[in-house]
């Protein structure tokens, strides 16, 4: 991807990145995603220990909900792990919510919550 010329890093999310994985995406200048897991892969605990190693810069998490054993509570865990390391507030939610944030606002189609409705009735982020 790095030497694709077509591929903004910006506004590309690398999931599934590991202690050995993730600062080759960052420095890449992509964003990384965590998808946790209750026992294999990324568990909360381990994300934490990835945040302390690298940041809280374009990196985030989410629950896994796949063919394995998925844990639908692992972001809630995480944010307590990171509660329970010490780390502020802010942090945890730079992590968990600011930052996909700001990588999902970069789609063309985004539209926050509170615009008004498009024509046609949809509404905005429902």
């Amino acid at each position: 991807l790095k030497n694709d010329r077509r591929v903004k890093p910006h506004r590309v999310c690398v999931d599934h990145v590991e202690e050995h994985t993730v600062r080759l995406a960052l420095d890449g200048g992509f964003w990384c995603g965590m998808t946790l897991y209750p026992t294999t892969k990324c568990t909360p605990a381990r994300a934490a220990d990835i945040v302390e190693m690298v940041g809280t810069d374009r990196i985030m998490v989410n629950s896994a909900g796949d063919w394995g054993k998925s844990d639908p509570l692992a972001v809630p865990e995480f944010m307590q792990e990171m509660r329970r390391r010490g780390h502020p507030a802010a942090a945890v939610r730079k992590v968990v919510f600011d930052n996909p944030l700001a990588f999902w606002r970069q789609a063309n189609n985004w539209r926050e919550w509170d615009d008004p409705a498009p024509a046609g009735g949809a509404t905005g982020g429902y």
